[in-house]
């Protein structure tokens, strides 16, 4: 039986890439997800347009969290989100939560806006200051409309 050396070399090749793949998923998963050292909060909002489980929560344009769950309120047809958070963070009892837009083509993301107060959110607690998304369809329809 002949062995090949091109096709030795590229089934090296081929092993060899899988695995630089596979060590590049190990090294870019978010981790903190599997930890429990963190802490909950939750949101109502009227519109979540582009935000789904696993998004992205940030602080000045900082990853500080994701959205664990999504669910919507049968009584008041609010969307409530619950965001998870590394323990080292704590927010004022008026901080504010905000549908946030990536970019044109972009998804969405919660923003986080701390406010000044000297009493913290503990674990488990709603964020009560919130603001939902802005449809851009919307605004631009209601310029053009204003005659």
């Amino acid at each position: 039986m002949k062995i090949n050396i091109l096709d030795a070399f590229l089934g090296f090749m081929v092993l060899l890439i899988t695995g630089l793949f596979l060590f590049y998923v190990y090294i870019t998963l978010d981790t903190k997800l599997f930890k429990s050292d963190g802490f909950r909060l939750h949101a109502r909002f009227e519109n979540i347009d582009g935000i789904v489980t696993g998004s992205k929560v940030k602080l000045s344009g900082v990853d500080i969290g994701t959205v664990k769950s999504i669910s919507l309120e049968p009584e008041s047809y609010y969307a409530f989100i619950t965001m998870n958070f590394d323990k080292k963070f704590s927010f004022p009892d008026d901080t504010e939560a905000s549908v946030q837009l990536e970019g044109l083509l972009g998804g969405s993301y919660i923003s986080i806006l701390p406010g000044g107060s000297d009493v913290m959110l503990l674990n488990d607690q709603e964020i009560l200051y919130t603001q939902g998304s802005t449809s851009l369809l919307n605004l631009m329809l209601k310029f053009a409309n204003t005659n």
